[in-house]
């Protein structure tokens, strides 16, 4: 694999992080508007502890990227 393969493979594992972050984001603030329940709370609390994670994976999946690459990359996610 290439360094450009592999920045791009970063590229896009980033995204994906980022899209399920905002993603888990939105399922807590929906959550959030229900009446309280201890239902309710455990599951804000899982999302929430899932939150965490995605974004560990995202901070440890940065430091692998390669700024001066990453700027000339350009994903293509049709093919």
């Amino acid at each position: 694999m290439t360094s450009g393969d592999f920045q791009r493979l970063l590229q896009i594992a980033l995204s994906d992080l980022a899209i399920r972050r905002t993603l888990m984001e939105n399922h807590i603030a929906d959550l959030s508007a229900q009446p309280r329940s201890l239902e309710r709370d455990a599951e804000i609390e899982h999302s929430d502890m899932q939150v965490q994670r995605i974004a560990a994976d995202y901070r440890h999946y940065q430091q692998f990227v390669d700024p001066t690459l990453a700027k000339k990359i350009d994903i293509d996610y049709e093919n």
